[in-house]
């Protein structure tokens, strides 16, 4: 079977059985320069189809229009997001007693972002025939990543719960997104937070 073959199949099993597909791809033994290299690749990609579905859009709050000012901008701060999702992923799975590696939790993060751009290329398909439809097809979108990453992270820490892995995932996720709203405010000042109107 043929890498492209592989990679199409356990994308389908990720969809239809995202559980086994966390165990057959955590027992892949995939390298991790082969992983780090999957971190910057996805992040290259997602930055160019952010920077090609948002073009010259008006209205984007100051700190968007600075990260999609550059496709090579927009791949600096989108590896930057993954890479912390990565660090977060390992570190509060492991501080709540699961057994996950930072190499395990880094291909987790690499994959399910790489199953995330198929859509992302449909939703950009979609978004010049019926905007609305692609706003709706984005919900459901991230709807779906955030199953398939509570699923994903149960299976890799040996989390029973997915109740609890979501619910630990969503009030991270609040605390990181203070944080870095802080950050912001602190360096770009509170209009870094508003739209331009």
């Amino acid at each position: 079977m043929t890498l492209g073959a592989r990679l199409a199949s356990l994308a389908r099993l990720t969809l239809q059985d995202p559980q086994q597909a966390a165990r057959v791809l955590l027992a892949e033994g995939v390298p991790l320069k082969a992983r780090s290299a999957g971190l910057l690749l996805v992040a290259i990609l997602s930055a160019l189809l952010a920077s090609l579905q948002v073009g010259g859009r008006e209205g984007l709050d100051p700190f968007s229009a600075l990260m999609l000012a550059s496709p090579i901008r927009a791949a600096v701060f989108q590896w930057l997001f993954l890479a912390v999702t990565v660090v977060l992923v390992h570190r509060v799975g492991r501080a709540f007693g699961g057994h996950g590696r930072f190499a395990d939790a880094l291909l987790v993060v690499v994959w399910l972002q790489l199953v995330m751009l198929g859509f992302q290329v449909l939703q950009m398909v979609i978004l010049p025939l019926s905007p609305n439809f692609a706003g709706l097809i984005g919900l459901v979108i991230f709807g779906l990543y955030l199953w398939l990453l509570t699923v994903f992270i149960a299976e890799l820490h040996g989390f029973a719960s997915r109740g609890i892995v979501f619910l630990v995932m969503v009030l991270t996720a609040i605390a990181a997104g203070f944080l870095l709203a802080v950050v912001l405010i602190l360096f770009l000042g509170p209009e870094a937070l508003m739209p331009n109107v």
